[in-house]
């Protein structure tokens, strides 16, 4: 008698092989959650960085000042030097705060602002 398909122990084999892809995957779901989870709070910071130099572009120069702001969970506070020769140049060191799990976490952006007209 000559039967084709599967032993006993070729199906306990693949049932070992597919349990262990199972929980590997299962393992590693939560790191990816908090990785995705990280990248959504960083790119929010990015975003919370991005709006603030934009305003500050759009002031004038003379009234470009550091300060502090909060906007959803993200603190944000700059500092303004000048610089260049001839004082055209604002530097603008601006930091991002915000909760990550159960530290804060602050994100430091640098940015030049050209005063010539």
């Amino acid at each position: 008698m000559n039967r084709r398909g599967f032993s006993l122990v070729e199906v306990m084999i693949a049932i070992v092989i597919l349990t262990t892809g199972v929980l590997a995957m299962a393992a590693t779901s939560g790191g990816v959650t908090k990785l995705i989870a990280q990248g959504g709070r960083l790119s929010g910071s990015a975003a919370a960085a991005e709006g603030r130099f934009e305003a500050l572009r759009a002031t004038t120069c003379t009234s470009i000042t550091g300060g502090s702001a909060a906007d959803g969970i993200y603190s944000t506070s700059w500092t303004v030097t000048t610089g260049g020769t001839s004082g055209l140049l604002r530097t603008v060191v601006l930091t991002v705060s915000y909760p990550n799990g159960r530290s804060t976490r602050s994100d430091i952006y640098t940015t030049t602002i050209s005063c010539a007209t």
